[in-house]
């Protein structure tokens, strides 16, 4: 068995594996389009630290590998004293509710009803919109968290929901929420002049996440240290993310995406809430510049907080974003 001290030190291996497999499945895409795979190279520009690194941040989600999804997520930055976001997740989740298919539509002739894919647009007569509360799954997970020298790591078995909110024009309810949400970008969209025929749609379309995890760390130094061992425990952890226009440039909108993770230690020991480990979180904005290109960006962003293994920090970003 392959011990974990093995795996140390082997970050530039992990990613170019990351690399080889996305290169593999990236044929797959036109099939799977659940799946996303992206990559920014970037700088990062620490207050804590007060210095600037470069870095990779790479995210790929739901790549379908038969019965399970893949998905790994994650930052490495080149400069060991900027790791606010330090926490790389491989993991592989099975699905085992949802709703997805959101429109339905009565083919000539009497035929059954054809399911159309979320975000396309129906033809044909009579659609009828399937999700007037959203797009959601519920999932169960098994995945590998650590740091970005393989030195802290866990396993971390979950439960995971997702609620994809429908647009703004789809749900009035929702609609009096997105309006909270957006009312700053409204405020710049105002300032700049967005026309007002470019109507916002479906671009307000929030994506909550849940997940209730079972934690079993192999290494982790500072809970050693205050708890002289390494108890497993219960963990919850949320995200919200959205992203909406607040411009134009040479006719395109720029997008302003923002995204909340928070995650807390359940019924954590004393001295775990005493050094403030039991809990921890990052905000994170980015101003998205639009491209000839479709598949890549260029983008200026900005965090504060920390992610499990990170480092407390304000960090702000510039950097270019590549699809797969």
């Amino acid at each position: 068995m392959i011990s974990f001290e093995k795996f140390k030190n082997t970050t530039s291996q992990a990613i170019a594996a990351l690399l080889v497999m996305v290169g593999a499945y990236s044929t797959a895409e036109a099939n799977d389009a659940a799946a996303s795979k992206s990559f920014e190279l970037v700088a990062l520009s620490s207050d804590e630290a007060d210095r600037t690194a470069l870095g990779i941040d790479f995210e790929i989600n739901r790549l379908n590998l038969g019965p399970v999804l893949f998905s790994a997520q994650g930052v490495y930055s080149f400069d060991d004293a900027v790791r606010s976001q330090d926490m790389m997740r491989f993991g592989f989740s099975r699905e085992l509710a949802s709703v997805q298919n959101c429109y339905q539509v009565n083919p000539a002739g009497g035929q059954p009803p054809v399911a159309v894919s979320p975000g396309t647009i129906p033809q044909g007569p009579g659609p009828a919109n399937n999700c007037p509360w959203g797009r959601w799954s519920l999932a169960a997970s098994a995945s590998h968290e650590t740091d970005q020298d393989f030195d802290d790591g866990q396993t971390v078995l979950a439960f995971d929901g997702v609620l994809e909110m429908p647009a703004a024009d789809q749900n009035p309810t929702f609609a009096q929420f997105y309006a909270l949400l957006d009312f700053a970008p409204g405020l710049l969209r105002a300032a700049t002049g967005y026309p007002a025929d470019h109507e916002l749609g479906s671009a307000l379309r929030p994506i909550v996440s849940l997940a209730l995890g079972h934690v079993d760390p192999q290494e982790d130094t500072q809970r050693q240290e205050l708890l002289g061992k390494l108890d497993e425990y219960y963990r919850a952890e949320g995200e919200i993310s959205m992203s909406t226009p607040v411009g134009l440039f040479d006719g395109k909108p720029v997008l302003l995406a923002y995204d909340y993770r928070y995650f807390r230690e359940l019924d954590a020991d004393a001295a775990i809430k005493g050094a403030n480990l039991h809990r921890s979180r990052l905000l994170q904005f980015s101003l998205r510049m639009p491209s000839d290109n479709d598949r890549g960006y260029a983008f200026v962003g900005y965090s504060s907080g920390r992610l499990p293994f990170g480092i407390e920090d304000d960090v702000l970003q510039l950097g270019w974003s590549y699809s797969l």
